[in-house]
């Protein structure tokens, strides 16, 4: 979606400050908010480990005209309680 080859700064800017594992195929924008200084803040008490890799299925558009009928990829996550 770029439309450019990879540049070797994609694999800071798209990864989160707390990202360990390689494996997903875009960033999990989600996570892309919580800084050092806000990891910091929450504290490591309060934290437990999730990875969620992101399949290519999240640039598949949907084509069905019933979004239940549309597949997406799996997508794989391993919680660390």
């Amino acid at each position: 979606y770029l439309h450019r080859e990879a540049d070797p700064n994609d694999k800071l800017r798209y990864n989160n400050v707390y990202a360990k594992d390689g494996g997903s195929v875009a960033a999990p924008t989600a996570g892309l908010h919580f800084t050092d200084e806000v990891l910091e803040s929450i504290g490591e008490s309060n934290m437990n480990q999730l990875t969620l890799h992101v399949g290519a299925g999240t640039f598949m558009p949907v084509l069905s005209k019933d979004a239940r009928d549309h597949r997406m990829h799996a997508e794989t996550f391993c919680v660390n309680v």
